[in-house]
């Protein structure tokens, strides 16, 4: 004896909030889609759907929510791939494939860029006088971003006598203290800063700065 399976339609399709189409189905399922899936599904409103269709329908509902929360988070500000997906990972830790679809739609948009993130991390990090270049490429790659990436953003930006003057700054603002400080001490303080042992030595001789 063949049992046959109660046949779903599409019972209504109404635009959602966020721009997808809302689905509902006439089990009273409720699905959300991409308008861009809707199309590619080719279904339409009062058609009957089997199996197969059924779960296609349910996995690009649970896509379509990896998809709008990459899209609320890149509308805050830039990300980096590795930030994403680990903030992907941690709202939908079952959705790995979901989560790897979504980050390469997100890059062939050009909605998510590392070259773009690494431009703007690194403008921000220039404001900031007391971070030398080896600690921004070591913040960049914390983030993802490798060096490849990075340094050459970096020099467009800087070059030798920018970090000197950065140098000579910071080393104003630690003098300016007025604590003796051995010459060994405020390199090392300069150095965890990201600046580089040789620009430290020419600044600190510049200055007449020896140990005390």
């Amino acid at each position: 004896m063949t049992i046959e399976r109660e046949t779903l339609l599409i019972q209504s399709i109404a635009e959602s909030e966020r721009g997808g189409l809302k689905l509902v189905l006439s089990d009273g399922r409720k699905l959300t889609l991409s308008v861009k899936s809707w199309s590619q599904l080719e279904l339409s409103q009062g058609r009957d759907i089997g199996p197969a269709e059924l779960l296609q329908l349910e996995s690009e509902s649970l896509y379509n929510e990896v998809r709008q929360k990459a899209l609320a988070l890149l509308a805050q500000r830039e990300h980096s791939h590795e930030e994403l997906k680990r903030k992907l990972r941690t709202r939908f830790p079952d959705r790995a494939a979901h989560i790897e679809r979504c980050l390469e739609e997100m890059h062939s948009l050009q909605y998510q860029s590392d070259e773009r993130f690494a431009r703007l991390f690194i403008e921000s990090r220039l404001n900031n006088r007391r971070k030398g270049p080896y600690l921004i490429l070591a913040d960049l790659q914390q983030r993802g971003i490798s060096r490849e990436i990075a340094q050459p953003i970096l020099e467009e930006r800087t070059d030798r006598e920018f970090w000197l003057n950065r140098i000579r700054d910071y080393l104003e603002d630690l003098c300016k203290t007025g604590k003796k400080n051995k010459r060994s001490a405020l390199g090392q303080n300069l150095f965890q800063r990201g600046f580089s042992h040789d620009l430290i030595e020419i600044v600190l001789s510049e200055k007449g700065i020896g140990e005390y």
